[in-house]
């Protein structure tokens, strides 16, 4: 899972196309000739994703197994994070929040005098687009999200386990003691029952 763009961008009501304000890359995984290549079609889907993005809106754009996710905010400040097809999504608009946050805190009063292409100083666009590299460690909700997850995996182990040993539920509730003959009875009377009544 990798995070390897995070563009702010400001969206003009007319029709021209949308500016850079400020960008953060992490390329480290592409070979040195391919990081210019990467870059620029990073570039270009988030302009294109822009222009056809309406203001309040947020969305995930795939672009050959890669992801553009896209949030503008009623300001006219777009953030565009480009990911892997495994990053998730949820992670991905934890990031463009934080971004957008922290631009907005810095540049809020000034953005909207530009109107070409800027490469605003955002030393938090580097620290952010680390921080999410790993995005368990980075947003809390997908941490629980693991731990729960984790959890579930080693309730459905422990089943499995179980049935392999070969024990089947209804024999250990037969051998029980904490059930009562008559709920025995009930329980394999109502299993007979459902082995001739079962449909087709």
């Amino acid at each position: 899972m990798k995070v390897f763009s995070i563009a702010i961008l400001r969206i003009f009501d007319d029709k021209r196309d949308p500016i850079f304000l400020a960008t953060a890359y992490e390329l480290s995984s592409f070979g040195f000739f391919q990081k210019g290549s990467v870059r620029d079609v990073a570039n270009f889907v988030s302009i294109e994703v822009s222009k056809r993005s309406v203001v309040g809106s947020q969305q995930t754009v795939l672009h050959m197994g890669y992801k553009c996710h896209i949030k503008v905010n009623p300001k006219g400040v777009a953030c565009c994070a480009m990911t892997d097809e495994e990053y998730p999504q949820v992670a991905a608009f934890s990031l463009i929040n934080a971004a957008t946050t922290a631009f907005l805190n810095e540049y809020a009063l000034t953005f909207e005098a530009y109107d070409t292409n800027q490469n605003l100083r955002a030393p938090f666009l580097d620290e952010l687009i680390l921080k999410y590299q790993d995005p368990q460690k980075a947003d809390p909700m997908m941490k629980i999200q693991k731990d729960l997850d984790e959890t579930k995996q080693v309730l459905v182990k422990s089943i499995d386990q179980l049935l392999d040993r070969g024990e089947k539920l209804e024999s250990i509730a037969a051998r029980s003691e904490h059930l009562s003959f008559q709920t025995r009875a009930f329980m394999t009377n109502a299993e007979s029952m459902n082995k001739c009544c079962r449909y087709m």
